[in-house]
């Protein structure tokens, strides 16, 4: 149970709890507590936007999520207690349940659009090579460049470039969709089109948990929680009704 600013009580029940998460760099003598106390509780099937000014802890609880980094307290997905899990297991989870949607894109260069999705589904699954292709290529059909399918990372805009990040992150069937940022380096229209496919993509798929990293006020208008980082601990959670990508502006 979460109390917002307006004494709205909310509870937040779900298959992704944080317990009292911390996580403390070393920077020679001095410590930064990147997350203080942090414990949440989050629905699958919605789409958690985490707020906050730089320095706030955001991309820190996105990577604790997707276990990139570590940290003290517990974080359970889905009953697997992912704090306790070995370095095998960690690469194992990342691998399978994890989607990552990243602000630079990380598209492989040497690969083609239906490559770079394919590969994302080769590590995460036993399919057969024309079930990875027809998979990724469903896929690159949803986010709109099946027609560019064939085209390298130098040959596309920032924003077909993100598409496709969302195509390979979505067709290895995550129980997580984690993004961080991923309009930072987009026009608005392009951004505006990136969470359009997002939104579009959740509605196809209520098993999965989005949590979406920014520190723009606007874009957490497309959330159905809204979560208020600072100086690594929650401010506030809010539900709200969010509204679709294409009516934003910012």
């Amino acid at each position: 149970m979460y109390v917002t600013d307006q004494g709205i009580k909310i509870s937040l029940e779900g298959v992704v709890t944080l317990e009292h998460v911390n996580r403390v760099y070393k920077m020679g003598n001095h410590e930064i507590h990147a997350l203080k106390d942090v414990s949440l509780s989050l629905e699958t099937g919605k789409l958690v936007v985490v707020l906050g000014p730089s320095g706030s802890g955001k991309t820190t609880l996105l990577n604790v999520l997707g276990a990139i980094d570590k940290c003290d307290g517990r974080i359970i997905v889905n009953d697997l207690d992912i704090t306790r899990l070995n370095k095998k297991q960690l690469t194992k989870y990342r691998r399978e349940k994890c989607g990552f949607i990243f602000q630079f894109f990380n598209l492989l260069p040497v690969f083609n659009a239906l490559e770079n999705v394919e590969y994302a589904i080769e590590l995460a699954s036993r399919l057969s090579r024309k079930e990875v292709t027809k998979r990724a290529t469903d896929y690159l059909r949803k986010v709109g460049l099946f027609e560019k399918r064939y085209h390298f990372p130098s040959q596309l805009s920032g924003g077909e470039q993100q598409r496709v990040a969302a195509a390979r992150a979505m067709a290895k069937n995550p129980e997580l969709l984690l993004c961080d940022e991923p309009t930072g380096e987009l026009s608005v229209a392009e951004g505006k089109q990136v969470l359009a496919v997002l939104q579009n993509m959740m509605k196809e798929r209520p098993d999965v948990l989005t949590v979406l990293v920014t520190h723009n006020q606007k874009i957490s208008q497309i959330g159905d929680i809204v979560i208020r980082l600072r100086s690594g601990e929650v401010d506030s959670i809010e539900k709200q009704t969010p509204i679709h990508a294409e009516e934003l502006s910012w």
